[in-house]
């Protein structure tokens, strides 16, 4: 059964190359899709460039969402969040 799970997060610093390229590599491990989306924009994280581009229009402050499409959606959600700053 597919499962989808969400979880908004808040930009507390600058996003980095090497944040980027940790998530891709996070997402391309799972047995679910992630994606990440803000103000109408979704993208699949495991593009590097779409990453990059994504991470380059939050600001500090700013909230987005995190996305789990899968059988493992929530498990998965668990081990791409854990040091995140969440929102309710």
């Amino acid at each position: 059964m597919r499962q989808i799970c969400s979880q908004k997060v808040k930009v507390t610093a600058k996003y980095t190359v090497s944040k980027a390229i940790e998530i891709m590599h996070s997402a391309k491990r799972l047995n679910s899709q992630l994606f990440l989306s803000k103000d109408g924009i979704t993208i699949h994280a495991s593009g590097l460039s779409q990453l990059v581009s994504f991470f380059l229009t939050l600001k500090e402050g700013d909230s987005f969402l995190y996305i789990v499409e899968g059988a493992d959606a929530e498990s998965a959600m668990s081990l791409i969040l854990p040091q995140e700053q969440l929102l309710s």
